[in-house]
């Protein structure tokens, strides 16, 4: 509930701090005045797009605020639930909500203290305030309004997030489908592509960390071949028939033969014995590092081939010897999405399911719409009689259509009659400007006890009527007020008598300066003076004033005799 409102630099106001009690609450003043001022500025301060022209000429800034209390526990739930939400600090008595605009052309917003965005204030003002407008009564002629009306007053909320879900996910696994169908030649040839370099893979069956050990042998294979050559001609040279050991055997024999002749040849014997045994213990030694590098020729031969069979591979499929084992995971995981994404059957299974449940809900939906279009019919008729529109029968009719969409597969229409048996129309084509306003507020009553805004403002809902209709409506939305806050800018007398708190609103305006907006809360006498205004010059001033004062009497207000 709105209890203070501050606005200061805005359009025609420089400063003004009003009040706000509960129940019916009325703005009234002269053509020209600025009784919108009102309207305008809590729609500013709830996230509507202002321009620069808002603020007031010669000045650099304007700043809205205003002060809210939650009358009733559930209103303070779903306000709670916003601030949780947008992860607002949830511990809160009341709610200071204020918006400045500079020149600049930025603007900010503020609840409770914390910097705002305009899209989330905007969602906070529709869970505190309810605006009607001037044209209000034009988005009765939406489709989309009749349909959520009609949704809001059965209570699905619940029933229509699940089927506005379950139509995109239908939506989004169809549209899947469909791109498959599409793709399916481009993504068999990726699959054919794929499937020869991992059938290769496969064929070659390489192990993890494999290739490292085998490209090691046969490294140490190819460097064999060298030392086992060497090995070869080290051991002729040391023990063939013309090698070095024969030579210093024969040597040996034939010196020791003529030492008898020269005896210092002993010593040279002695010393080639020696170096012969020395150079046979190097042949033994040669021998055993020879047997020691020979390797299995059979081991050998399927090193070779298993080096060959990888390369080979690695040259069909243009890739590192060292990257085969790897890339055989990827292209695996990359045929298995393939597979998925061509798995057609399983998908049309899925999207067949979804359809199904699509449906189902929608049928339930349509159900529970047909059911409470009777009782919201009957409810809004019932209210028209209350407004002066005694013979018009309200009526709401469901018809299926044959697209489907997020909200069901439902046509809501809003109809009139101007008399029983009277065929139908649509409310467009047959009621009156003035006439939509008493329908809509017919059904801002029909709503009042599901769909609670703590404030309601009506701007000029009695455009259009006067007499009997504007007795109707004033005593509808005093009504209203005993449940909501309601504030209603009006320029009929009838109306205006019927409110608990009244305002006057005036453009106050000197030679060559910029007009102020005041806005003036009316005591008991005042109220006579402004009721008296309102009832025009056709009486002379004494008789309005009692005229004023009998009207306001008559709806049991306190008047100052």
């Amino acid at each position: 509930m709105l209890r203070n409102l501050e606005i200061s630099n805005f359009v025609f106001v420089e400063n003004l701090s009003l009040e706000f009690a509960s129940g019916f609450n009325i703005f009234s003043g002269e053509t020209g005045s600025g009784k919108s001022i009102i309207i305008d500025a809590l729609a500013i301060l709830l996230g509507k797009r202002a321009t620069l022209m808002k603020i007031r000429e010669g000045c650099d800034q304007a700043v809205i605020s205003a002060f809210f209390e939650m009358p009733t526990k559930s209103e303070e739930i779903r306000v709670k639930q916003w601030f949780k939400k947008h992860s607002f600090d949830e511990n809160f008595s009341e709610i200071l909500l204020r918006r400045v605009l500079d020149k600049a052309g930025k603007s900010r917003s503020w609840v409770n203290g914390q910097l705002c965005a305009l899209n989330q204030i905007k969602e906070l003002g529709d869970l505190l305030v309810e605006i009607n407008g001037q044209h209000a009564h034009q988005k009765l002629m939406s489709q989309s309004f009749q349909r959520d009306t009609l949704d809001e007053f059965a209570e699905l909320k619940s029933d229509i997030e699940n089927l506005r879900a379950l139509w995109y996910e239908w939506q989004k696994s169809n549209d899947e489908l469909i791109s498959m169908k599409r793709a399916q030649t481009e993504i068999n040839e990726k699959k054919a592509g794929l499937s020869w370099k991992i059938q290769e893979l496969e064929k070659l069956n390489l192990e993890s960390g494999e290739w490292e050990i085998l490209s090691t042998d046969h490294k140490k294979l190819g460097q064999m071949s060298d030392l086992l050559s060497t090995f070869s001609s080290a051991r002729i040279a040391l023990d063939s028939e013309n090698g070095i050991i024969r030579a210093l055997e024969s040597t040996t024999t034939e010196l020791r033969q003529i030492s008898e002749l020269d005896p210092t040849l002993n010593e040279v014997c002695d010393l080639l014995e020696k170096g012969t045994i020395e150079v046979q213990e190097a042949f033994i030694a040669l021998r055993k590092c020879e047997k020691e590098a020979e390797i299995d020729e059979e081991r050998a031969t399927d090193i070779e081939r298993r080096f060959n069979d990888v390369m080979d591979v690695s040259h069909k499929v243009r890739e590192r010897p060292d990257k085969l084992f790897a890339l055989y995971r990827e292209l695996k995981k990359e045929f298995s999405q393939l597979e998925k994404e061509t798995d057609i059957k399983s998908l049309e299974i899925s999207v067949d399911k979804l359809k199904t449940e699509y449906f189902s809900h929608a049928r339930h939906l349509s159900k529970r719409r047909t059911e409470k279009a009777k009782e919201f019919s009957s409810l809004v008729t019932q209210w028209l009689k209350k407004l002066s529109m005694g013979n018009f029968v309200f009526d709401v009719t469901v018809t299926v259509t044959a697209t489907p969409g997020p909200f069901g597969t439902d046509e809501i229409f809003f109809s009139i009659s101007q008399y029983r048996g009277a065929s139908k129309q649509k409310i467009n084509q047959t009621a009156s400007g003035g006439e939509l306003s008493r329908i809509m507020l017919a059904i801002t009553m029909a709503l009042s006890k599901i769909a609670r805004t703590p404030t309601i403002i009506f701007d000029e809902i009695d455009a259009g009527i006067g007499g009997n209709a504007a007795d109707g409506v004033g005593e509808v939305l005093k009504q209203l007020g005993t449940e909501q806050q309601i504030f209603c800018i009006t320029h009929l007398p009838q109306i205006a008598a019927r409110g608990e708190n009244h305002f006057s609103i005036r453009k106050k305006s000197e030679h060559g300066k910029i007009p102020v907006t005041e806005i003036k809360y009316l005591n008991s006498q005042d109220r006579v003076d402004e009721i008296a205004r309102m009832l025009g010059n056709e009486f002379s001033t004494e008789t309005s004033i009692q005229h004023a004062t009998s009207l306001l009497l008559t709806h049991g207000q306190n008047v100052v005799t």
